[in-house]
């Protein structure tokens, strides 16, 4: 019985260190202020960003810089779209040790502004 209760119980401590996870969501209307502006919704875009680093605690090390400082110019580089629509972001983290996994998905529809006719003034 105390067999048992020792593999029993390093199972479920390291089930503890090993597998922890956490994740976050969100919703947005556009990443841009779009008032009264025609546009046309090129297609729906769907972008996953991951990073690692070492975490002990309160203090981490990540291998490569997180990606989220130009986070919608990378969504739209890609068809040339003016702004993202409809957004919905979620992240989450997936602890392995002190191996820490980020991942940062957002997802939108993709559109570009209809072309302004230029107004000519009257003289």
């Amino acid at each position: 019985m105390k067999y048992f209760f020792t593999v029993a119980s390093f199972f479920f401590l390291s089930l503890g260190l090993t597998n922890c996870a956490s994740s976050s969501v969100g919703i947005a209307t556009s990443n841009k202020p779009i008032p009264n502006v025609p546009y046309e919704t090129l297609k729906t875009v769907e972008k996953t960003f991951t990073w690692y680093a070492l975490d002990f605690i309160i203090f981490g090390l990540p291998f490569t810089e997180p990606p989220i400082t130009d986070l919608y110019e990378k969504v739209m580089e890609e068809d040339a779209g003016d702004a993202l629509v409809n957004i919905r972001y979620w992240n989450d983290k997936s602890i392995f040790g002190p191996l820490t996994r980020y991942r940062f998905t957002i997802k939108g529809d993709l559109v570009r502004f209809a072309a302004q006719p230029t107004i000519k003034s009257k003289k």
